[in-house]
């Protein structure tokens, strides 16, 4: 379920099979790496919109965590992020990201990191196999930490 008024009232009939909250980590930055970030923020997004397509009634996409690329505090702001979605009912909790720094924070829940790859040279059959190539990969994950919690 997405992060709108729509889905949010499907989620308000069935968050009791809702458990897993997928929280998109986007950097943000200028200068000479502008391109690179875009390039990150832009695969992750594609790429979680299609994990919610994916487990559509089972997780709740949340919009994307928007961070400024070598801010220290922003693990502590992420962390509040989970602290909330924690409790209020989420017991599941899924980042991801392309900003290899985030495999060195400590951050309750799973964290997913894919390298980011260029998506706009590639046309929509392609784009969708490799999507679905990772997607499959996390799927096993998921599935797995789901059946050892129920």
């Amino acid at each position: 379920m997405n992060w709108t008024v729509k889905d949010i009232q499907l989620y308000e009939q069935a968050k009791e099979y809702v458990d897993t909250a997928i929280i998109p980590l986007i950097p943000l930055s200028f200068g000479s790496n502008m391109q690179n970030t875009v390039q990150k923020g832009e695969f992750i997004s594609i790429f979680a919109e299609a994990l919610e397509r994916e487990y559509r009634g089972r997780l709740l996409l949340f919009p994307p965590f928007t961070y400024l690329i070598g801010q220290k505090e922003e693990e502590s702001r992420l962390q509040k992020w989970t602290d909330f979605v924690t409790q209020n009912g989420m017991r599941h909790i899924v980042y991801i990201t392309s900003d290899y720094e985030w495999k060195q924070a400590s951050l309750e829940g799973n964290l997913f990191w894919l390298p980011a790859m260029s998506l706009d040279q590639l046309d929509d059959k392609a784009k969708s196999e490799v999507i679905g190539s990772q997607i499959r990969e996390i799927m096993a994950i998921l599935t797995e930490k789901w059946e050892n919690t129920e």
